[in-house]
């Protein structure tokens, strides 16, 4: 008894100081103008913001403003979201842009996992993903309705696709592109389907209705690898037109309007269905499967400039990579990303991620991402822009998330 009365008269300053810290703490929060708030809850992990909007109603209130959804966007590293049999989806973030693909367990990290099972259509395909939102499509012949959906704040909308007013059929082969106009921040989603000619149609977020507009002049390729990709403000697809030479068509989501440019010089050994186009950080790529022993990266280093394709490296097939049952001739490879080190990652097939080395130049299966069943994978950047931002649409939380 005499030391515990002892230790209180000998540290009085150290009780008084234990009490009043935690009020000091407040009271210099408080203080804090929103805008260095803002700046401070930006830079933290995902997790953790989400823990903050727990702990006070003003980190809250600041977490869903557009300011504090712009400057985390602009810290926010790009990552990916994967699909495994089309109906559950797991987002992973990058520690930062020099991954290291041969030490990949220590550099990436979950942040979101959904599935599907409150959709009306639990089973989709990822068709493009845009500052931390997805467009997923039914896997279907008739897709009726399509969903936009942000993992990090469980937010989704679904949107009709009516043909009685569109005139074509559902079941027409389709090509998708999901971006953002430069100008006005308008987030489209865009679908061109072909019969005897090409008609198409875009969903402007928070109109709530389609519109159609004039379809591009050229036949763009259908498959599961013709999505559309986005960059600089522009849609890109491959042409299939095999009475032409090879070409890119583009769509320009602020003027609505397509052109075409040239591609690297590809060959045309087999068709148009082995040439896979993507947005890679800031460059346009295009890889070119159709040879049977290799597969070429090309890169187009300034925006516009067809003389600016440049082949960045050439992948060899071996059995370090290709599924353990050999390479079927269907199966092609397609490039995910190029991070700044020279690595790239892949999915071989819809069946597997793998990696190629920059250091190495040789290429090996991932096992982290490895899957035995459907597997899809596209570069996203998680953020916290809600859907209720977007007027006219109706906005729903999952209700099965983690």
């Amino acid at each position: 008894m005499k030391t515990k009365s002892s230790t209180k008269r000998k540290f009085p300053e150290m009780e008084a100081t234990k009490q009043k810290t935690p009020k000091m703490e407040v009271e210099f929060l408080k203080n804090l103008p929103s805008e260095i708030v803002i700046e401070i809850l930006s830079r933290l992990p995902i997790p953790t913001i989400k823990i903050c909007k727990r702990v006070r109603k003003s980190w809250r209130d600041l977490i869903q403003t557009r300011e504090f959804v712009d400057s985390h966007l602009s810290k926010s590293v790009p990552g990916l979201v994967v699909s495994e049999d089309r109906d559950r989806f797991e987002v992973f973030e990058f520690e930062d842009e020099l991954l290291d693909l041969e030490d990949s367990d220590l550099r990436y990290k979950p942040v979101a996992r959904f599935d599907c099972s409150t959709l009306a259509i639990s089973i989709l395909d990822i068709k493009g993903s845009v500052n931390g939102l997805l467009f997923l499509s039914p896997v279907s012949s008739y897709p009726s309705d399509y969903y936009i959906c942000n993992p990090i704040t469980r937010e989704f909308i679904e949107f009709p696709y009516d043909e009685r007013f569109l005139g074509y059929p559902l079941d027409c082969p389709a090509n998708y592109g999901f971006g953002v106009s430069k100008v006005t921040g308008q987030y489209k989603v865009v679908r061109i389907v072909r019969r005897l000619k090409s008609i198409c149609h875009v969903y402007t977020l928070g109109t709530g209705k389609w519109r159609r507009i004039t379809p591009p002049g050229v036949p763009l390729r259908n498959d599961r690898n013709s999505n559309g990709a986005f960059l600089n403000g522009c849609l890109h697809w491959v042409v299939e037109d095999f009475t032409a030479p090879l070409s890119i068509c583009c769509f320009d989501l602020e003027t609505e309007t397509f052109s075409t440019f040239d591609p690297p010089p590809l060959s045309r050994r087999r068709n148009g269905h082995l040439h896979i186009v993507v947005a890679s950080g800031d460059y346009l790529c295009v890889c070119d499967n159709t040879f049977e022993d290799d597969v070429a990266f090309w890169v187009m280093k300034d925006y516009g400039d067809a003389k600016s394709w440049t082949k960045q490296f050439v992948i060899g097939k071996s059995d370090r990579f290709v599924c353990p049952y050999g390479v079927s001739s269907g199966e092609i490879l397609y490039p995910i990303k190029v991070f700044k080190d020279g690595h790239a990652l892949m999915l071989f097939g819809n069946a597997y991620m793998c990696y190629y080395s920059g250091k190495t130049k040789t290429s090996k299966r991932m096992a982290v991402f490895g899957m035995d069943t459907h597997m899809e994978a596209m570069v996203h950047t998680p953020s916290f822009l809600s859907l209720k931002s977007f007027p006219k649409e109706y906005v729903t939380s999952f209700r099965r998330f983690h």
